[in-house]
């Protein structure tokens, strides 16, 4: 009888055969484990990181959007972080100096002259553009929020009560370093 219990104790405690795959199977599982893990990591840190970003602009302000070409526009600015972000309600500032004779420009040529900016709405232009632009991301700059008792949102402001019929009025300000 010892024999047999023996017998029957030694077979059941025998390792069992494990199953292995050519190439290293197992490696190949925990490496496809691991990048996936990795792509959810990444996804979803460039999630929150695009939500912390779109943050950044205060879709309830007026804001300036600095282009690549020197051109500034003031606006309401949506979609920042997308690849064509929009503008609406468009605004910008052109320098009007005050026409001179030859005469005035020898003797006061050493007196600086202060530049006056006019704020222009968009769409009085001769073309007649639609007061909406869509503006490739690569071009802007950066973004400003402006604040409610800065010059520009009190002109935008000013101009919104005049009507669209009239002009704005011009926003005087020198201009530092000239």
């Amino acid at each position: 009888m010892e024999e047999q219990t023996r017998t029957a104790t030694s077979s059941s405690v025998a390792p069992r055969p494990t199953m292995r795959t050519a190439g290293g199977g197992g490696n190949f599982v925990r490496m496809l484990i691991s990048v996936v893990v990795l792509i959810i990591v990444l996804g979803g840190g460039f999630f929150l990181f695009r939500n912390f970003r779109s943050g950044v602009v205060d879709t309830g302000k007026y804001q300036a959007v600095f282009l690549s070409n020197g051109q500034v526009y003031f606006g309401k600015l949506k979609g920042l972080n997308t690849a064509y972000p929009t503008l609406s309600d468009i605004y910008y500032l052109i320098i009007r100096r005050p026409l001179q004779s030859q005469e005035l420009e020898a003797t006061e040529a050493a007196v600086p002259q202060t530049p006056q900016y006019t704020l222009i709405k968009l769409g009085r232009e001769l073309h007649g553009p639609v007061d909406k632009m869509v503006i490739n991301r690569n071009h802007v700059l950066f973004v400003e929020d402006l604040k409610e008792d800065g010059r520009v949102t009190q002109a935008i402001r000013q101009s919104q009560q005049q009507g669209e019929t009239e002009q704005p009025a011009p926003i005087e300000q020198p201009i530092e370093g000239e």
